[in-house]
């Protein structure tokens, strides 16, 4: 490993934990954020966000070059030459490194903006701090960022008043124009992509305060007060930067401790045959008496788990270590009744501590609620996607726009059928109404139980439903009666209804009734699939055959026949996520490098930078089919899952009467 400086991404990332820095640069460790970056500035429209940002400062200089030595000379040059504005600028100071995405010179002052594409609300009068006048939580890793450049800027330049802002997208504002997104269009240039603006703004676009710069010197000298700066660090200011700066440098070794940040921590394996080392098992190791780290039995695992930093100063570390005094005593589980959140927790220690791999199924509760289920039953899943940069005119950023759906049917006869989806990729068209028009239609006709996974799908009918507000026709008016239907209010509607067949949520049926160890505790879709796959006699025995796809059994819009339950090494069902067909495959090699990045997509992070893509970038006419089609076929498991979900309890059921 080589010394390397320190930078406001690298400064961010040891204020969680020093010794991320020493993985960071060890190429033999996994980094999975490291992966992902791309993906998401892509996905939330960070990329336009930056480019939209140099509209409002015309005349601005771009130091476009990666070279360190030459940015920092570019950037001074520009600087003796007196006032000016300058992108990227490169600034030094001992062994921090910066680039300021925007950086203002007026006479003796200079003016950091830091640009995000998070969003905040302008009528907040302290948008930054709590109650009690301290950091709010959420925007601690942004406030930490503006201090390290404002720190690193003063510092190079002593005699210069400095400034610092949070240039972040305003949701009180709201687009003038259709398109705006349209405006800005992701390239790739030797393999590296950005956005650049491809169509000329209008004054009233850049007046509309989408994009606004937030003082934060007030929140920066807060933190320059403090000498606590994370669960690691403590002194002042400029001593947590030199610390960090040693580290990077290879000066010093990392002073750290295991606390409830471990769980997230970015350096862990893809999988368990990723080639790659995991940081967090070596921490664990060399902190505690366990070298060999078992996934799902340690605490950083248990369910919804609050009080990791005090189970580990009392010396837990893996889930058999803690006692029900730890859970304060949860109640005995009662037959019939729902499961407690500490109920539930005692039950993923017991299982994990005495290596029980069988599934927990309250059958009385479980059939008292199926029975009251009504045929025929709608599966239903929604991909949206919310981007900073609003799509049409009087959108806020961050608006909800629900772009594909797929639908499942099941007919009291067990038969089943993909029977509807909806997707609409057209850039230049709201897809919202023509989507729950779709939906309406498919949904029709019966007084069937529908059910969705979460509650992202009630979520999105409420912000459609305010959406269909505004419109206030016949038809508007229509789809709102529809949705009220079915989707409950949110908490804070001005405008309350009770639905007449409210859908069901079978991630809280899950939570409440089942308990399938596999999961080790994870209860979101991706995990609880292959472990009913693998629990469930009638699914391994139906789906071993090839029963699903287009001209099968069970129908497919999207599918060719296909055999969902296909056995590793070891005899586990592979995830079906991990079976989806790979995109790209047939396209030329021009055409593959369009999709760059897309290899499957199999999960909601992946779909939704299928869809940027479509959104942003100028494909071709096989590349958007390629995308497309994974979609579908991406959206079709997500409801086949569901009815997976559905057999697999009902086969539960019976096995545990």
């Amino acid at each position: 490993m080589k010394p390397r400086t320190l930078s406001k991404s690298r400064f961010v990332m040891g204020l969680d934990c020093p010794q991320k820095l020493l993985y960071d640069q060890d190429k033999r460790f996994r980094n999975l954020k490291r992966e992902d970056s791309f993906l998401a500035s892509l996905a939330d429209g960070g990329f336009q966000v930056g480019e939209f940002a140099k509209a409002h400062f015309p005349g601005g200089h771009d130091i476009v070059t990666l070279d360190m030595e030459e940015a920092i000379r570019q950037t001074r040059e520009l600087l003796n030459a007196g006032d000016c504005i300058i992108f990227e600028a490169a600034i030094r100071f001992e062994n921090c490194f910066i680039r300021v995405d925007v950086l203002e010179q007026k006479a003796n002052r200079l003016v950091i903006h830091e640009v995000k594409a998070k969003s905040y609300r302008s009528g907040e009068k302290t948008p930054f701090l709590t109650k009690k006048g301290g950091l709010d939580s959420e925007w601690r890793r942004y406030l930490y960022d503006a201090a390290f450049q404002k720190y690193v800027v003063s510092s190079a330049f002593p005699d210069a008043s400095v400034t610092a802002n949070l240039m972040l997208v305003d949701k009180d504002a709201s687009s003038p124009v259709d398109g705006l997104h349209q405006c800005f269009k992701v390239i790739s240039d030797d393999g590296r992509r950005s956005a650049q603006q491809v169509s000329a703004l209008s004054q009233g676009v850049l007046e509309a305060g989408l994009l606004k710069s937030v003082p934060v010197d007030y929140e920066c000298d807060l933190i320059y007060q403090s000498t606590e700066h994370g669960a690691h660090l403590t002194g002042t200011f400029a001593q947590v930067v030199k610390c960090l700066s040693d580290v990077c440098e290879m000066k010093s070794t990392p002073i750290f401790s295991l606390y409830s940040g471990c769980g997230k921590c970015e350096f862990k394996r893809a999988g368990t045959d990723d080639k790659l080392l995991s940081g967090f098992d070596a921490c664990v190791s060399s902190k505690t008496a366990l070298k060999a780290i078992e996934p799902g039995n340690l605490i950083f695992d248990l369910w919804d788990n609050r009080a990791k930093d005090k189970q580990l100063q009392s010396g837990a570390i893996r889930l058999k270590d803690l006692t029900e005094e730890d859970l304060k005593h949860p109640v005995p589980r009662v037959p019939g009744a729902p499961l407690s959140r500490t109920q539930r927790q005692w039950l993923q220690i017991e299982k994990t501590r005495d290596e029980d791999t069988t599934p927990y199924i309250d059958a009385i509760g479980l059939k008292a609620e199926m029975d009251s289920w009504e045929f025929p039953l709608h599966f239903i899943d929604f991909e949206t996607m919310r981007a900073a940069l609003p799509f049409f005119e009087g959108h806020s950023p961050y608006h909800n726009i629900a772009f594909q759906f797929s639908h499942h049917r099941m007919e009291a006869d067990g038969t089943i059928t993909h029977a509807n989806q909806f997707l609409l990729a057209d850039a230049t068209k709201n897809p919202n109404t023509q989507f729950v028009r779709a939906l309406k239609e498919a949904l029709g006709g019966d007084n069937g139980t529908i059910f969705m996974y979460s509650s992202h799908e009630k979520t999105t009918l409420n912000a459609i439903h305010e959406d269909l507000e505004i419109e206030a026709d016949a038809e508007s008016k229509e789809l709102q009666a529809f949705i009220e239907s079915i989707a409950a209010p949110k908490k804070d509607a001005v405008k309350t209804w009770q639905p007449t067949r409210p859908m069901v949520d079978l991630l809280k049926v899950v939570k409440e009734y089942v308990y399938l160890p596999a999961t080790m505790g994870s209860n979101s879709l991706k995990a609880v699939l292959p472990a009913i796959l693998n629990s469930s006699p009638f699914l391994r025995d139906t789906y071993s055959q090839s029963i699903y796809g287009k001209g099968c059994e069970i129908s497919s819009l999207n599918i060719e026949a296909k055999t969902w339950v296909q056995e590793d090494a070891s005899g586990q069902v592979i995830n079906p996520y991990s079976q989806l067909p790979e995109l790209g495959v047939g396209l030329s090699e021009d055409e593959r490098g369009e999709v760059e990045g897309l290899e499957q997509i199999k999960d909601g992070g992946a779909a939704l930078t299928a869809y940027a893509r479509l959104m942003y970038e100028d494909l071709g006419d096989e590349s958007r089919k390629s995308i497309e089609k994974s979609l579908l076929e991406y959206c079709e498991l997500d409801t086949l899952a569901m009815v997976f979900l559905y057999q697999g309890l009902t086969d539960l059921i019976v096995t545990g009467l």
